[in-house]
C-alpha cells in the first residue's frame, strides 16, 4: 500500500487471547530518516494516514528533534561516565 509516496503493509496480529486482528505497519526508510524509530504501526488505515501526513507536514521539527535528542544524549553520557 501506497500513500503520499509512503509504502506500507497490512499486517496480521494476535492479541494475548490469541485473537487475530489487522493494524497498519510502516517502515519506510525515507519516511522514517528524521525519526529514532525503524518502523511503528497503527490500528486503523485512516491512523496510519494521519501518521504519515504528521511526518511529512512535520518534517522540520524531526530534523530538528533528532538534533535535540543527540545532544541531550551526548550531554547526558558525559556527566554519567
Amino acid at each position: 500500500m501506497k500513500y503520499r509516496g509512503y509504502f506500507y503493509k497490512q499486517i496480521e496480529v494476535k492479541d494475548y487471547r490469541d485473537r487475530k486482528a489487522i493494524m497498519y505497519k510502516c517502515s519506510d526508510e525515507a519516511l522514517l530518516e528524521h525519526v529514532e524509530t525503524s518502523s511503528f504501526t497503527k490500528f486503523t488505515e485512516k491512523r496510519m494516514h494521519e501518521a504519515i501526513d504528521d511526518y511529512v507536514d512535520n518534517v522540520d521539527h524531526y530534523k530538528k528533534l533528532k538534533v535535540l535528542t543527540y545532544e541531550a544524549t551526548k550531554e547526558f553520557l558525559k556527566h554519567t561516565l
